[in-house]
């Protein structure tokens, strides 16, 4: 009997240490600044098999006892995920809304900096352009004085907002925020800046500096940083028709993004490859997309391969409704992009405070629905349906607009280099003309013309030619401030209107302009352009017909002075 009494309490004890041992040996959930301080490093560094790392070790270990904070970097996690791999489309939109409604005030600035900037990049994919501003100026008015005053790096800052700023097109901005990031000590931080800057370099030795870091990819670890590197030198070699060295890249860069299944990255080589050659299993990869995994930007070139796939099917009402609805996106993408402007130009403070008061005005309606208030619900309700009724007026007023917005546009282009053609840019200077006179603001008025234009013509042909004026207005609309207008005045002849400033400006612009139109890729041909201008001070008093005139004299002048040159009203 003491023998079976032992036997019983040696198994008992057995059981209990194995027991011990196996609970020892678990996984535990740990404290949420750790998976905090984990996540926002992830996030930084755009280290996307990390942050699903992170977000998985939460799910796992903390399902019994997740806290808010932890919930909160959950659906940080979502919306990186979505944005970056465009899974879950309706976890990512709840988990948008309800990060929408958080306080972030008690996270730590690298925190609220990794939210806001997830949050920005998801309106801007959305389209709500507007909501993304927002969300940015937030950055921009309160975390960014922050961190200066607390002597922080302010890296992360810049890039959050420098990708809002990029994708609405305020390129001036971006070089601000980025270029001084070329030089810092973190190799992710510099490449992801230049990255982005090699989209809008203002000058050759800005994209050399550009090229210099973006060289060093292979250094870095399989991130997305390392795939947006390779994608701008895909480009860049492109640019450069270096066949062999693009293809190169593209089977890195394809390999990486099937690796970290990257399918944001993968849709730009996709559209970008679609231009380079003709590639039928890749038209059908973007056509299996859904609307909502694409960007709004997105959608407009896969439409068109989706018509030229109906066309090439002789499926001509399928042609027909997916042109409608691209001239329909595209109309769209340029209202977005209008709004945004006037809306960061004019509102930008107020509507961030309004974002702010939404957000509080949200916390209280859940308050009172908890409360069962019956009376503000019926307030809610009330309000609800108004916003709705204007809404519907609204869309009905924009479908009215829709096509007269659409031919405007037409009408005010020009259609070789998408400029403004000579009515426009009249009516454009006339305008700047009343103001100056009203707001006692100077003005300048100038006309640059292609110099031996028509050799060009005749030595390589009218493409070669239709291919400088191209990249003639190209690149100086993008040297231009975002308040000036360039026009196609006639052929080879351009008028530059300048706001707010005087004659000394010219000088800079001209200068600049010489720089960036000096070399220009015709097909085959490398060509040495140069270009003559006249430039003239307005007030006001004058008829734009009288300073146009007067420019012209001056260009006439600059163009029996040698060329090349710039002839001023006051030289």
């Amino acid at each position: 009997m003491l023998r079976f009494g032992g036997f019983v309490f040696a198994a008992l004890a057995l059981l209990l240490s194995n027991q011990a041992a196996a609970q020892s040996a678990s996984p535990r959930c740990l404290p949420e600044s750790d998976y905090a301080a984990r996540l926002t490093a992830a996030l930084e560094s755009l280290h996307i098999t990390q942050v699903q790392a992170v977000s998985d070790e939460i799910n796992q270990r903390c399902a019994a006892a997740r806290t808010q904070g932890m919930l909160v970097l959950l659906d940080a996690a979502t919306l990186f995920d979505f944005i970056h791999r465009r899974t879950g489309v309706e976890a990512a939109h709840q988990a948008f809304s309800r990060l929408l409604q958080q306080d972030f005030s008690q996270l730590s600035w690298p925190q609220q900096v990794a939210c806001y900037h997830l949050m920005a990049l998801y309106s801007l994919h959305t389209g709500e352009y507007k909501q993304a501003l927002s969300i940015s100026h937030i950055l921009t008015s309160e975390l960014l004085p922050g961190a200066l005053d607390a002597n922080e790096d302010i890296a992360a800052i810049s890039l959050a907002i420098a990708d809002s700023h990029y994708e609405i097109e305020f390129y001036q901005s971006v070089r601000e925020l980025l270029l001084p990031l070329l030089g810092h000590s973190a190799p992710h931080i510099r490449v992801r800046a230049a990255s982005l800057l090699w989209h809008v370099p203002q000058t050759q030795r800005q994209l050399d500096d550009v090229l210099a870091v973006l060289n060093d990819y292979r250094t870095l670890p399989d991130t997305l940083v390392r795939l947006h590197a390779t994608e701008a030198l895909i480009r860049q070699a492109i640019e450069e028709n270096e066949q062999a060295k693009a293809q190169a890249l593209f089977e890195d860069a394809y390999q990486l993004a099937d690796t970290l299944n990257a399918r944001a990255v993968l849709i730009r080589l996709y559209l970008l490859e679609t231009k380079t050659r003709s590639s039928t299993p890749v038209v059908g990869q973007l056509l299996a997309f859904s609307s909502q995994q694409l960007s709004i930007k997105e959608q407009l070139p896969v439409l068109e391969l989706d018509i030229e796939q109906a066309t090439a099917e002789q499926n001509w009402q399928q042609a027909a409704v997916k042109l409608q609805q691209a001239v329909n996106l595209n109309t769209e993408i340029a209202r977005n992009n209008a709004l945004a402007r006037e809306y960061a130009s004019f509102q930008l403070v107020s509507q961030a405070r309004e974002l702010e008061q939404a957000r509080q005005q949200s916390r209280l309606q859940a308050l009172a629905a908890a409360q069962q208030n019956q009376q503000r619900v019926i307030y809610l309700l009330a309000l609800i349906s108004a916003i709705l009724a204007l809404l519907v007026l609204t869309l009905l007023f924009m479908k009215k607009r829709k096509a007269a917005v659409h031919f405007e546009k037409l009408a005010n282009t020009d259609g070789l280099t998408q400029v403004l053609n000579r009515r426009a840019i009249q009516q454009f200077a006339e305008q700047v003309a009343t103001r100056s006179q009203q707001l006692n603001q100077p003005f300048v008025v100038a006309l640059a013309d292609i110099d031996h234009f028509k050799s060009i013509n005749d030595t390589y042909g009218h493409d070669a030619g239709d291919s400088v004026l191209t990249e003639f207005a190209r690149r100086t609309n993008a040297l231009i401030r975002q308040q000036d207008r360039l026009g196609r005045w006639g052929g080879e002849e351009w008028l530059i209107v300048m706001t707010d400033t005087g004659l000394d400006a010219i000088s800079g612009l001209f200068k600049r302009m010489q720089e960036e139109i000096r070399s220009i890729d015709a097909g085959e041909h490398h060509l040495t352009v140069t270009f003559s201008m006249g430039a003239v001070a307005g007030d006001g008093g004058q008829s734009i017909e009288a300073l146009v005139q007067a420019a012209d004299d001056l260009l006439y002048q600059a163009k029996h002075s040698g060329r090349n040159r710039l002839c001023k009203a006051n030289d």
